[in-house]
């Protein structure tokens, strides 16, 4: 009998947010993964959900990624030295951008939630 059948709830992935350390639902939450980029780690947004490479996860307002940034959790999330230059922009236009858009929230495609 699958967990859906039994009335059991389905099990939803938690992530901690670098930036406030609360553990929350991964669907609500932003990846971020570090790119080797000529010796350097790039921090860039995956909105997709899809690039290789190790993750890092934020709350989507940008509150939470200046707090990482304030806290350097980006340098010990990748390991190193973190060039958040990219990653920036991005959150910098997420908050420029008018009121009322939604972002995508991208499902799984493997299948294993079904």
């Amino acid at each position: 009998m699958s967990p859906a059948a039994s009335g059991a709830a389905a099990h939803v992935p938690q992530r901690t947010c670098i930036g406030c350390r609360k553990t929350d639902d991964q669907a609500v939450l932003m990846r971020l993964v570090g790119v080797d980029m000529d010796g350097r780690i790039a921090v860039q947004v995956d909105e997709h959900r899809r690039m290789s490479g190790r993750g890092a996860w934020v709350h989507r307002g940008t509150a939470c990624f200046a707090a990482a940034l304030r806290r350097r959790a980006f340098h010990r999330a990748f390991r190193g030295q973190a060039d958040t230059t990219d990653a920036e922009a991005w959150f910098k236009a997420l908050e420029d951008a008018p009121t009322g858009s939604k972002l995508e929230t991208v499902q799984p495609e493997s299948g294993s939630e079904i």
